[in-house]
């Protein structure tokens, strides 16, 4: 694989080796700009339908099961990830001036130096906000089930937001860091094969034109690569639990549907020049935004499609317990006479052992209210659990 050079304007005579299919690009074409400006707009379009859609059903039980506060961060975390690809793409597509490649030191310049810092900071803070809200969603899950119900013990999101408030500090600690560095985030490089230079942001470490930066961009992936593997094994922890509550399965599915994305993408751009690189590039980016609210909240759209068209949920979905269920205060039927179809289990654990049942139920009278408003032991406000009584709104 043949390297080319960044040419530094911040210090002088030091040069990076880069892999030249990060930078192999001396004129891309007008149709490849237009499909990433596509590509980015629908993935926009994707995340805010599915906000849009989240709060418009936060009250039927298909979608408060979901717990619509983390659903909303979720739609958020893929926005950015859409957003700062399209100051990627700005870059990569207006470093070329009329002389050339934009110079570091330029006022325009500048401008792309601003643009890449947007860039970076808001590829990582939406990579964190969509692994460790999946995180706080799934310990939330685990506080409801694998404690014995108290009476009146409330689980609201914001007593399991620790873990959040504790990553995302660190993450934008370390993007604070990186923008002191003082190291220019727009870098020029220079492939002294082709002798083709090209305007880019320097967002991953081999790209980083000095020492600090280097490191802690290297710091920001190991961080998001801790956060997914603890996601998965939570997500393991848990695959017992009911899939409309807990969604274990689809969220071990999407980081490793994430991970496999990212590897094939990384390959793709290895083995091609011109402007195959940046579409690959954006295409990744695009995927991993789209999937996020294609795993977790498209399978709720189309409960939703189906029960208006049917008048019942599909067979193989499974609702907890009988009566009704309190949603934000407003009292919905969601068993057998609801026509769901369902007959729903006694439990709100699905194929649990007896350990779990024992644990989860040391006091039938017991209720348990994980969101807000008051606990109500009448099976005509919450969702049964054995006797226990579950609040399931957000």
């Amino acid at each position: 694989m043949t390297t080319g050079s960044i040419i530094n304007h911040d210090e002088e005579d030091e040069e990076i080796m880069l892999p030249s299919f990060q930078l192999s690009v001396e004129y891309v074409a007008p149709w490849i700009f237009l499909i990433c400006i596509i590509l980015i707009v629908a993935a926009i379009i994707c995340c805010v339908g599915s906000c849009a859609f989240v709060f418009y059903y936060q009250n039927k039980p298909i979608v408060a099961m979901g717990q619509p506060t983390f659903l909303y961060n979720l739609c958020f975390g893929a926005l950015l990830l859409a957003i700062g690809m399209a100051f990627g793409v700005v870059v990569i597509f207006f470093s070329k001036g009329e002389n050339g490649i934009i110079p570091v030191d330029s006022k325009t310049g500048i401008i792309l130096y601003v643009c890449c810092s947007f860039e970076v900071w808001l590829i990582y803070l939406g990579y964190i906000v969509i692994y460790t809200v999946l995180l706080c969603k799934i310990y939330r899950i685990m506080k409801i089930t694998q404690q014995p119900l108290r009476r009146g013990l409330k689980i609201l999101p914001r007593h399991v937001l620790w873990p959040f408030i504790l990553i995302f500090s660190l993450t934008v600690s370390l993007l604070i860091a990186w923008s002191a560095t003082g190291s220019s985030k727009y870098v020029v490089y220079e492939d002294p094969d082709t002798n083709i230079t090209i305007g880019l942001c320097a967002a991953t470490p081999d790209m980083a034109s000095v020492s600090p930066s280097a490191e802690i961009l290297s710091a920001l992936q190991s961080l998001l690569l801790i956060v997914q593997l603890v996601l998965c094994i939570l997500a393991c922890k848990i695959r017992k639990i009911n899939q409309v509550l807990g969604d274990s399965k689809k969220i071990l599915g999407l980081v490793v549907f994430q991970l496999i994305i990212n590897s094939i993408c990384i390959s793709i751009a290895a083995a091609n020049g011109e402007g195959t690189g940046i579409l690959v590039y954006t295409i990744n980016l695009v995927i991993n935004s789209i999937s996020t609210v294609g795993f977790i909240i498209l399978p709720r759209m189309y409960y939703v499609w189906y029960e208006h068209q049917h008048g019942h949920l599909p067979e193989n979905v499974v609702m907890i317990g009988g009566g009704t269920t309190t949603v934000r205060g407003v009292n919905q039927d969601t068993g057998n006479g609801a026509g769901t179809g369902v007959i729903s289990p006694p439990s709100i654990v699905s194929n649990n052992d007896d350990n779990n049942n024992s644990n989860n139920n040391n006091d039938n009278n017991n209720d348990v209210n994980i969101c807000d408003g008051g606990n109500d032991n009448s099976n005509n406000n919450n969702i049964e659990d054995d006797g226990g009584v579950v609040d399931i709104a957000c």
